[in-house]
């Protein structure tokens, strides 16, 4: 949970102020250095097919809110209160410190915690959608990635190219990144020619069959609840060259 509450932080900081190694992130060349360092780590780690190659993601936990203090006017349209904001982050980084070091949360803490991360993300989502209610009420995709390194951050597009080749035998994941602005519980489905998951867990993988060969071979990938009189159903897809 501290980790969607951290990830939740750089996208409203790349949604600001950039996602390129020169963005103005307001950090010193040293710290930008020590960013780098760790992506070159993660890239020779796993062969060049990191899930996230963005700088922001290497950054630590610490950067974040110095990011954001020193450049508090960009973000005040989204955080609103500075106090609260600071307080807020203090507190999940004691949470964050608890569990490095293999110590669980109490019941309390972790619903807390789930509280704070999810206004962080209502407070994002309401910002880009000020003038449109459907979000105050509807699911949304925010992000998606494979494990080929494909990230697609979702904007109001339905179909998007991964520009990939698969083969059949390779296996495939998707991380499907999705908001609701009410907190209900989140389904996720994944589905192509020859296969379908529904399932509670935004991480979904499948292996590549002889049915699913073509040269527009399309995931769909969707998220949905289920507690509501009214539908609330969301969906992206991604293409793939998928050959024999």
């Amino acid at each position: 949970m501290t980790n969607e509450y951290e990830n939740t932080l750089r996208r409203i900081i790349t949604s600001v102020i950039g996602a390129e190694d020169n963005s103005e992130f307001g950090v010193s060349n040293e710290r930008l250095e020590k960013w780098k360092e760790k992506r070159e780590i993660e890239i020779k780690k796993y062969k060049g097919l990191i899930a996230e190659s963005r700088i922001i993601y290497f950054s630590d936990f610490y950067d974040l809110k110095n990011i954001i203090l020193k450049n508090w006017s960009l973000f005040l349209p989204i955080l609103l209160n500075k106090k609260r904001f600071e307080a807020f982050f203090d507190e999940v980084e004691k949470y964050r410190n608890t569990t490095a070091h293999g110590r669980e949360l109490y019941s309390y803490q972790l619903e807390l915690l789930k509280g704070i991360t999810e206004d962080l993300k209502s407070q994002f989502i309401i910002y880009h959608n000020k003038n449109m209610d459907a979000n105050d009420f509807f699911i949304r995709i925010l992000k998606i990635s494979d494990s080929l390194g494909s990230i697609w951050e979702i904007d109001n597009s339905y179909l998007y190219s991964s520009g990939k080749t698969l083969r059949v035998g390779d296996t495939i994941e998707f991380i499907v990144d999705a908001f609701d602005p009410k907190g209900r519980k989140i389904q996720y489905g994944l589905y192509i020619e020859g296969a379908r998951i529904e399932t509670d867990n935004n991480v979904m993988s499948v292996t590549i069959t002889q049915k699913m060969v073509s040269k527009f071979g399309v995931f769909r990938l969707t998220a949905k609840t289920n507690e509501q009189e009214y539908e609330n159903y969301t969906a992206c897809e991604i293409d793939y060259v998928i050959l024999p």
